[in-house]
């Protein structure tokens, strides 16, 4: 079997242009969705399942819409764009769109949130992993979308959101039953808009993170071995000092988060810790390494 061990590697710099490493966690608290006809029946679902739907903008769009129009090289034109659409239907924020709903919603787990308890469900993604992703990334029953894998290099602006159970019976939009938006995603300022009326909206809660390559001047103090791994997979750190909060984190191929695996305080000298299969399942994981916002990441073959 041939081995291939992928480095992503990604650098902050102090410019609104983000690197291609994004964390964002949404939150939901379905106690707090006003109206009755989309508020997920109060959080009351089957199974405690709920799916959120999400559609990115960017400037890479199919024309009449796309670069042929819109300079992408103009940062201010794009996010002014991105922001217009923000309006209850046909919005062209749906561009990169994962998540699926039509008449027949799937249980799939592509977009399936984490039960927190109290009717509160969370969803972390890294968004350049997540939006370009060709095997999530899909069109919609809306005739005017151009659903693209997002791609390198490329400027993330707003994000539109919807939710549902998991056979889309209930749904989840604003107070108006209309589509929600997530914008400031250039700047890691988040804020949630209704298109309703334009308000900020409670009920969603949004964390961004950059993340950047600097934590490690030589990307060998961080291994992972075996590699591909069956059984378990062991992380070994090499700490020219002692670090106060470290922390190692697994996601799916998609940049979905799945587990934090440690989280703590880490003195200089030689670290090694274990996993077993329990967290193995599937093919392909990405082992994130963080400290303060600066992580660096491997992907392991399973």
């Amino acid at each position: 079997m041939k081995i291939i061990l992928i480095i992503i590697l990604s650098f902050c710099f102090k410019t609104n242009i983000f690197s291609q490493s994004t964390w964002m966690r949404v939150e939901l608290d379905a106690k707090k969705m006003l109206n009755p006809s989309c508020n997920l029946n109060m959080g009351n679902v089957d199974s405690n399942k709920v799916y959120i739907h999400l559609g990115l903008c960017t400037c890479n769009e199919l024309p009449p819409f796309g670069p042929e129009h819109r300079d992408c090289s103009d940062n201010l034109q794009n996010k002014l764009f991105c922001t217009t659409q923000i309006t209850p239907f046909q919005s062209r924020v749906w561009q990169h769109v994962v998540g699926n709903w039509g008449t027949t919603p799937l249980d799939d787990g592509i977009g399936l949130m984490t039960y927190e308890g109290d009717s509160i469900w969370s969803f972390e993604i890294i968004i350049e992993n997540y939006f370009s992703n060709l095997n999530l990334v899909q069109d919609t029953s809306m005739g005017n979308d151009s659903s693209i894998a997002f791609q390198q290099g490329l400027q993330p602006y707003t994000i539109g959101v919807v939710f549902r159970d998991k056979d889309g019976f209930y749904s989840g939009r604003d107070n108006g039953c209309n589509d929600i938006f997530i914008t400031g995603i250039d700047d890691g300022n988040p804020t949630v808009i209704q298109s309703t009326d334009l308000s900020t909206y409670s009920a969603v809660t949004v964390e961004l993170q950059n993340t950047s390559s600097r934590f490690f001047e030589n990307q060998n103090n961080f291994k992972i071995y075996p590699n591909p791994s069956n059984n378990f997979f062991n992380v070994q750190l090499d700490m020219i000092n002692s670090s106060e909060n470290i922390e190692i984190k697994l996601y799916d191929i998609s940049g979905k988060f799945l587990n934090t695996l440690f989280s703590g305080r880490i003195s200089a000298g030689t670290h090694k810790f274990n996993f077993d299969n329990n967290y193995l399942i599937g093919d392909i994981k990405i082992v994130e390494l963080v400290e303060e916002g600066i992580s660096l990441r491997k992907i392991i073959l399973l």
